[in-house]
């Protein structure tokens, strides 16, 4: 259903997960991009999200004040480009000051089956990293079966550790081992999705002395047994007002690098969240917002002629 409301470009604040959530986040959301955590301990910033209990909220135009799920139901696929009763996509910004637990996620059809939900692939852009800062990319079970090392406990010394920089790319399709390490600040794009499962929490305790719970026999179910290798050079493709770097395609999503120098224009057919890493104008018909960096924004896919005026590098997460 659409509502009488003409479309326009969505403005959102984040909700946050922290504490308890989170035991493993710091202090960079808030001091280094400006978000406005609830704690200083803060782990994850849903940049737009129709999660329950987490839902980004609109902060311009008739909307204002509006859950992002209440926008879905009244503009339905006239937001998304997609027919369907789930909005489809899920964006965060991290910020791991301890590791993340080592976690993985099921496909769509093992999640619907056993969870009713469905499943997660993700991509995780750098946005900054401590010298020598690390991430689990999968697992080298060195032709062993993964329960067996499982059940002997063997599970951490066999995790595929990578060094990262800033502006790496990694590709998490559902059922890669992984885990952000500590010192890592990241853009995360996935499948509108909570399951997953934890395989190992470093024996770490909460506030309450006790672990926290993992899911060993789901995780070993789901997941694929293998280091994977990093991403392929990027394809770049010029265009008026800037440059393109294409850098993930799943089949869920798309996520893209758009360098601007002047006044790019996006295409048009489909749903994208644009996410500055410097200040620069949002403009369509005769509106115009000034974004600061790392305030995210939702285009629905019925507009045309949006555009981005400034320099610098634009994150674009979009539907295929």
């Amino acid at each position: 259903m659409t509502s009488n409301v003409e479309v326009y470009p969505l403005i959102m604040e984040p909700s946050f997960r922290y504490g308890q959530s989170t035991p493993w986040g710091g202090h960079a959301l808030k001091e280094k991009y400006g978000k406005h955590a609830p704690e200083e301990i803060t782990g994850e910033s849903l940049e737009i999200s129709t999660l329950p209990g987490h839902e980004s909220r609109v902060t311009n135009g008739a909307y204002r004040g509006k859950s992002l799920q209440e926008v879905f139901t009244a503009w339905g696929d006239w937001l998304t480009g997609k027919r369907g009763k789930t909005f489809p996509l899920m964006l965060k910004i991290l910020d791991a000051h301890q590791c993340l637990s080592v976690q993985v996620h099921p496909d769509d059809a093992y999640a619907m089956k056993h969870e009713g939900k469905l499943g997660k692939s993700e991509a995780w852009y750098i946005l900054d990293a401590a010298p020598g800062a690390r991430l689990v990319y999968g697992i080298d079970t060195r032709g062993e079966k993964l329960d067996d090392i499982v059940e002997a406990g063997r599970l951490e010394e066999c995790l595929h550790w990578v060094e990262v920089k800033p502006g790496d790319v990694f590709y998490i399709p559902s059922g890669t081992i992984h885990a952000l390490g500590s010192g890592i600040q990241c853009y995360e794009i996935q499948q509108s999705s909570d399951v997953t499962y934890r395989f190992w929490d470093w024996n770490r305790v909460g506030k309450d002395g006790k672990p926290r719970e993992l899911h060993t026999r789901q995780a070993v179910s789901v997941s694929k047994a293998e280091p994977l290798s990093r991403m392929p050079e990027t394809e770049k493709t010029a265009c008026e007002g800037g440059e393109i770097t294409r850098l993930v395609c799943d089949p869920h999503f798309r996520l893209d690098a758009v360098d601007v120098d002047g006044t790019w224009t996006l295409p048009s057919g489909r749903m994208q969240f644009l996410t500055p890493t410097v200040p620069c104008t949002l403009q369509w018909g005769t509106h115009s917002h000034e974004l600061t960096a790392y305030r995210s924004v939702l285009v629905p896919a019925r507009m045309e002629n949006v555009s981005i005026s400034g320099h610098g590098r634009i994150l674009v997460s979009s539907t295929l």
